[in-house]
């Protein structure tokens, strides 16, 4: 009873950790209150009229809805001010855009950067107008301006400047009405949408009636009029939709994606996910309790579904495989990781795949909506159009890193029965079976991915393998897990330390996933981005993990010290 209950509580600490960051991602805290936006006072009607208009940003048609989410998650760092609806907030500002020139909007998340710019180290937000006024930012630009012209690698710091500066010529956009609202004209050489405030390639007379209907709209919105708002935008939204059919996105689409922001399915499979922690880690604690256990699978079958159809939704929103940035991979990961994790479960019936796939889908959907990633559906990049064996690349070596993330917390598993149990807890056989076949998908997924990599890379650059830092990484993890399977299957390694070695192996995988991708320069970057603060969260996980696996390691050598 008393290993049970230690069993007990240690699930039950997963769940409260899952619990804790299945909260919603942190908004904006301003150091001043916000203006409030006339926006605020329409109705749910009016905001719906609003949500469908179509615009085109980032090099795609999108519903307002998904413009207003976008514009803030860049500019704020989070996706609402002050709890309103961001179409509300948005609408304010384009239509009294000199009350919010003095609104601290703009986020500045790096220390160094903020003091740099004469900022108090606790204000987290600048306002437009105090750029403008202090002139620190744009003094601090030219020399940034000319290291790219040189092509040489920026630091952090200017790193960080160049963000902010992108973040103020975005709202920069919106005070200007920079709003590309109307489609190409009929007979144009290109796709760019027009800006209201021109409409180039349109008549005078149509040119002015575009920027009348979208004046009476904000007009509308000042004097808070919602029954003006909603005739005063269906309006606008005839006159745009009359020009050439080909041009603007079929409405079907438009209510699909706004359908997709409103029901956020993967906040919903977060918390399924939760729930199939408790009911399974509570099942394998107390095996009389069996409705537990299928209260938990059958509310990790229901994550999977909904989680499915949210990345079903992203592909068919944005017309592309689901792994076009890293935000995308987060998603596809876990996904496969629990699909897997079912695999096995009809398999073998005994709930740890289950419960591993719970914990890592919950974890990885949390770190999603925490971590500074852009969520937004935009067009791949040109390099991930070129062929059909990209995409299969992709998909294939993203779903190893799903069967070796469930190694990794199938190994924390069997370290936590070992280390409650003295070495003797009668689960540990058998959990010792299950870390090794897991591993052994994983590492066929990621030689898979590897090969399909090279394909890939020698129709596109020429070359099978060029040691980019990617490949390097790769190759490096996918031979630290063969070596694993191979001392296990020669008896050298015990299943002790087949979980201690998958864990330091996922150190391996988080360098070739992440690290990779944001701090090495290299053909892959374009996955991740430019360098950034190493996350204090990331930090803290190297630190318990090192501690674990030392202390896991420390009791298997007091038990067995002649068995490493």
């Amino acid at each position: 009873m008393t290993r049970a209950l230690t069993s007990a509580a240690s699930m039950l600490l997963l769940v409260l950790a899952a619990a804790a960051f299945a909260s919603e991602p942190p908004r904006l805290r301003q150091e001043e209150a916000a203006p409030r936006p006339s926006g605020q006072r329409l109705s749910a009607e009016a905001l719906g009229a609003i949500r469908p208009l179509a615009i085109q940003h980032n090099g795609r048609e999108k519903p307002f809805d998904s413009f207003a989410w976008e514009m803030l998650q860049r500019i704020t760092g989070a996706p609402r001010l002050n709890r309103q609806d961001p179409v509300a907030t948005v609408l304010g500002i384009l239509a009294q855009p000199e009350r919010w020139r003095e609104t601290p909007l703009i986020t500045v998340p790096f220390l160094p950067l903020r003091e740099a710019l004469g900022l108090d180290r606790r204000t987290t937000h600048v306002s437009y107008q105090d750029l403008i006024t202090t002139r620190r930012l744009m003094r601090m630009l030219p020399p940034i301006v000319a290291k790219q012209q040189r092509d040489e690698k920026l630091t952090m710091l200017e790193q960080e400047t160049m963000d902010v500066y992108e973040r103020f010529v975005t709202l920069n956009g919106l005070l200007e009405q920079e709003l590309a609202l109307v489609p190409s004209p009929q007979g144009s050489p290109d796709r760019a949408w027009r800006a209201i405030t021109q409409a180039d390639g349109y008549p005078e007379a149509a040119r002015q009636a575009f920027w009348a209907g979208w004046s009476a709209v904000l007009t509308a919105v000042r004097k808070g009029s919602s029954e003006r708002v909603v005739s005063a935008a269906r309006e606008f939204t005839a006159q745009v939709r009359a020009q050439p059919a080909a041009a603007y996105p079929p409405a079907w689409r438009l209510r699909l994606e706004i359908a997709y922001n409103h029901v956020a399915p993967f906040a919903i499979a977060r918390g399924l996910y939760a729930l199939a922690i408790l009911g399974l880690a509570l099942g394998l604690a107390f095996e009389r309790r069996r409705r537990l256990a299928t209260l938990g699978m059958g509310a990790l079958g229901a994550a999977f579904l909904v989680h499915g159809a949210g990345i079903l939704l992203r592909v068919i929103i944005g017309g592309r495989p689901p792994v076009s940035n890293f935000y995308e991979t987060m998603l596809w990961l876990p996904f496969v990781a629990v699909a897997l994790g079912l695999g096995f479960e009809r398999i073998y019936r005994v709930r740890y795949f289950a419960l591993a796939a719970a914990v890592l889908a919950a974890i990885m959907l949390v770190l999603a909506d925490h971590l500074p990633l852009d969520p937004s559906i935009a067009p791949v990049v040109a390099v991930l159009r070129s062929t059909l064996w990209l995409t299969i690349h992709v998909l294939t070596i993203v779903a190893s890193y799903g069967a070796l993330g469930l190694a990794m917390v199938l190994a924390h598993l069997y370290g936590g029965y070992s280390l409650a149990s003295r070495g003797s807890h009668p689960a540990l056989e058998r959990l010792g079976i299950f870390l090794y076949r897991a591993i052994q998908v994983g590492v066929v997924l990621l030689a898979a991915g590897v090969m399909l990599g090279a394909v890939w890379a020698n129709a596109s650059w020429g070359r099978y393998w060029g040691w980019d830092p990617k490949e390097t990484w790769a190759l490096i993890t996918l031979l630290w897990f063969l070596a694993m399977l191979h001392g296990r299957f020669a008896g050298w390694l015990r299943d002790v330390w087949i979980a201690v070695g998958t864990i330091a192996g996922f150190f391996l995988l988080l360098m070739t996933y992440y690290g990779v991708s944001f701090y090495l320069v290299g053909l892959h970057s374009y996955a991740g981005g430019t360098a950034k603060p190493l996350p204090p969260l990331l930090i803290g996980y190297l630190v318990a993990e090192l501690l674990f696996m030392a202390v896991v390691s420390a009791a298997a050598c007091r038990r067995q010290p002649s068995s490493v």
